[in-house]
């Protein structure tokens, strides 16, 4: 057997885009790929996968997976289908397309997508076709997109720190503020254990003691939405011990003074009491930010700014690394997402992947919101790809009866039948990652890495740009230079618009670093701002009164919902290798005292309902909960009830900016069924 090794790059929407060859028999009948071994000498991926995703070669070829086009045959919401030809898949909708266009309705024609697939190439390429058309596309996110805006308001960009700092001898302090890095983040986790073990301090503030939580020096389990009620008390708390860094103040901010003055006076008890913790704790804090100031860093989560004003949640945060003057040296800084980095080398290929240098005439709407854009009726045919948006969207029930109208035809692109297919009309099998070229940012550790596709056993599966390419094609584009081109051509002239350091560093070894350890970014203090100094000036931290209130002042039965991911899924994805988890969808967990307060049993029965809906669930504890959260895992539906996701609870009001998702700021009832 003739093995080729390719290098290949985990393109899931997760922290560590891990670095490995894939091991490949090209001759085999269906199972091409072998195995796929993480790359040892790689800083991050550091010889390990996740227990997501070990192993990914099961995914690739598992029985489950749609080697065939379908047509529906049924009403919706079913899956339901009938196995059709490529070629007949491609014509219908093709005709659909024609038919909007003779009506002069391009901007009817809307394509959803996100990160499911982080390949730039597969994220991006299918804008041209979008663009040839005319039509609408989805814009933002749902994720981290707020905090991100907040930190460039600040800063002008939300890429501050190098990753590396975490295993920096001169970072003596760790503060790890709403992450949960042993189930979401756990290459990050392999740093902070070395550092941990190498003498570094750990603090960790979060609404569940986690395991990370645990190995720390100073825990402070908080209830969610309450960081900047604590970042005013440790503003108030570091100017009293003349803590601040004033010299850095007054040589790299733009105001600083307003931060002191806005703090104005506040009752310590009744912060402490709406925070969740007791003054000893906070203190603690306190005493370890001075002890170890010049010394340390700080690690944000995404957790932390889905809330309706996330944005300003991370800011705060940032706001006290400012004052203490934890920026730009060895042993400090601020990690929240790292993709900034590498935006100036990659936007020239963007621009060619996308074709964005052509006049374009595209029509935007925000992700977050494509359930009441769908709502309206202006839109007849819908392309999705690379997203579950069934599963990942708020306030499912409004987003589904929209993809109910008999006049909207659904395109679904993806490997396995899911909650979204449930509502096409045609569903395309998509190629895995592997089994295309590609090139991919991490959002964590800057850097960029390269997929070389292997051969795909199924002739029917397309790449999303193979879909759309042949789809404009039948439409009338084939002579068009932006359909033109191959996918692998895309893929090279992408790679040869690099630096040629970087492109050497792909083709050699599959990845190119932007940082060694030692290296401190904004060393020089001279941020891309207008003048180049940080700005505070804006930031207030008097926000979210009313919306704080009412999560705190529940009655007994009412809970802060919090959605995480499980730690064997991301998201609606991988389910297919860890399907002995599924009965953890269908659990709402709480923390045993606030079970006693119920009168309902563990495993029993439950209705949880809020205004936008409500479904049963089955009771269980968590411990580590704080009280008064529950806690329901996003991802797949529940097995016990499969019209129901943990968004049917969500809400699709925005984050504050209108760039993602302000998914933590629900409450629940939960009641005893009958």
């Amino acid at each position: 057997m003739d093995e080729v090794v390719r290098f290949g790059t985990c393109t899931k929407d997760c922290y560590g885009s891990c670095v490995f060859n894939g091991i490949w028999n090209d001759n085999a009948i269906e199972h091409k790929l072998l195995y796929a071994r993480p790359l040892k000498n790689h800083p991050f991926t550091k010889g390990f996968f996740c227990s997501k995703y070990n192993n990914r070669q099961e995914l690739l070829y598992h029985p489950n997976r749609l080697k065939k086009p379908l047509a529906r045959i049924s009403l919706k919401p079913e899956n339901n289908f009938k196995i059709i030809s490529s070629q007949q898949a491609i014509e219908i909708i093709a005709q659909k397309v024609i038919e909007i266009k003779e009506k002069r309705q391009e901007k009817s024609i809307i394509g959803a997508f996100y990160a499911g697939n982080s390949g730039l190439i597969s994220m991006h390429s299918p804008l041209r076709f979008f663009t040839k058309i005319g039509g609408t596309v989805t814009s933002a996110g749902l994720c981290n997109e707020g905090g991100c805006e907040s930190l460039k308001k600040i800063f002008g960009t939300y890429s501050i720190s190098n990753p590396l700092q975490i295993i920096n001898p001169a970072t003596s302090l760790i503060v790890i503020w709403g992450s949960n890095l042993s189930e979401s983040n756990i290459h990050a986790y392999f740093l902070v254990k070395q550092a941990i073990k190498n003498k570094t301090k750990l603090i960790v503030i979060d609404s569940r003691n986690t395991r990370v939580a645990k190995k720390s020096n100073c825990f402070l389990q908080i209830n969610p939405g309450t960081e900047h009620l604590m970042v005013t008390m440790l503003v108030k708390a570091l100017d009293n011990q003349n803590a601040c860094d004033i010299e850095f103040l007054k040589e790299n901010i733009d105001s600083y003074s307003s931060i002191f003055s806005d703090i104005g006076d506040f009752d310590e008890n009744k912060l402490l009491s709406q925070i969740g913790i007791n003054f000893e704790r906070f203190q603690e804090f306190v005493d370890l930010l001075v002890e170890h100031k010049h010394h340390t860093l700080f690690m944000i989560g995404y957790g932390v700014q889905k809330d309706f004003y996330g944005g300003r949640i991370v800011q705060s945060i940032a706001l006290l690394q400012i004052l203490l003057g934890n920026i730009g040296k060895q042993g400090t800084g601020l990690l929240y997402s790292q993709s900034d980095f590498i935006k100036p080398i990659t936007l020239p290929i963007l621009n060619y992947i996308t074709s964005s240098t052509i006049s374009s005439n595209l029509k935007e709407i925000p992700l977050i919101n494509l359930g009441k854009a769908l709502s309206t009726g202006d839109f007849k045919l819908l392309f999705v790809y690379n997203f579950n948006p069934v599963s990942s969207l708020p306030n499912q029930n409004l987003l589904r009866e929209a993809l109910l109208k008999k006049d909207l035809f659904v395109v679904v692109l993806d490997l396995f039948l899911n909650e979204t297919t449930n509502y096409a009309d045609i569903v395309i099998p998509a190629k895995f990652d592997l089994e295309s070229s590609d090139i991919i940012t991490p959002y964590y550790f800057p850097s960029i890495s390269i997929n070389l596709g292997g051969p795909c056993p199924y002739s029917d599966c397309m790449s999303n740009y193979e879909f759309f390419q042949q789809l404009a094609w039948k439409v009338g584009y084939k002579k068009s230079a932006i359909i033109k081109e191959s996918e692998e051509d895309i893929f090279n002239k992408c790679l040869n618009m690099l630096p040629q350091k970087i492109y050497k560093d792909l083709i050699s070894k599959g990845y190119h670093l932007l940082f060694d350890q030692t290296q401190i970014p904004f060393k020089n203090l001279k941020f891309p701002t207008l003048n180049h100094k940080i700005q505070v000036q804006h930031i207030n931290l008097r926000f979210g009164e009313k919306e704080l209130n009412q999560k705190l002042n529940r009655k007994k039965n009412e809970f802060i919902l919090i959605s995480p991911s499980h730690s064997y899924f991301l998201h609606s994805q991988l389910g297919q290798l860890n399907s002995k988890y599924y009965e953890d969808f269908g659990r709402i967990f709480l923390n045993p005292e606030d079970i006693k307060t119920l009168d309902v049993d563990i495993d029993e029965e439950v209705i949880v309902s809020n205004e936008y809906g409500y479904a049963k669930y089955i009771l269980a504890e968590l411990p580590s909960l704080k009280s008064g959260i529950a806690l329901i895992y996003s991802g797949v539906s529940s097995p016990y009830n499969e019209s129901t996701n943990v968004n049917l609870f969500t809400p699709d009001i925005p984050e504050e900016s209108g760039l993602s998702g302000a998914y933590n700021s629900s409450v629940i009832k939960v009641k005893k069924v009958n």
